[in-house]
């Protein structure tokens, strides 16, 4: 009796520290969605016009992303993001940075953080992009793609 009264008491424990660590999952997954949103590009001066389709693209695909379309705002990022690659487009660290965002919201977390390294490296300083926390989760994850960590 005794024993069995102490292996529910251990299952007990254990069911509580797993709704705990659910909990505290739960409570901290929105803080970084509630301030990392996609970027706009920024507007330059006599822009050539291939500059100004990309400018579209996203904008159509930030649209998208504030309904709640994340896998339609993810495929207009991907061709924003062909688009800026084929053409050596300086926005290009928005672009992945804001494709990875929606990668993210759709929960292909791999993905999302194979983006999130290209906007980094791409992101010319851009402040939103070096500084974004999830950005920084993607770095610090133990065994998620060990070789983006270097």
């Amino acid at each position: 009796m005794a024993k069995r009264v102490g292996s529910l008491i251990q299952n007990a424990e254990i069911i509580f520290l797993c709704f705990a660590i659910f909990l505290l999952m739960a409570l901290c997954a929105p803080v970084w969605s509630e301030t990392e949103v996609p970027i706009k590009l920024p507007k330059v001066e006599g822009s050539k016009s291939f500059d100004l389709e990309i400018s579209q693209i996203n904008n159509q695909a930030i649209k998208k992303y504030q309904q709640g379309f994340y896998k339609e705002s993810a495929e207009n990022f991907k061709k924003a993001v062909y688009l800026a690659r084929q053409l050596r487009d300086p926005s290009r660290g928005i672009i992945y940075y804001n494709l990875s965002l929606s990668l993210h919201k759709l929960g292909l977390h791999e993905e999302s953080a194979k983006q999130f390294q290209l906007a980094r490296k791409f992101a010319r300083g851009n402040p939103k992009i070096l500084n974004s926390e999830l950005l920084k989760m993607f770095r610090g994850s133990p065994g998620t793609h060990p070789e983006l960590h270097q």
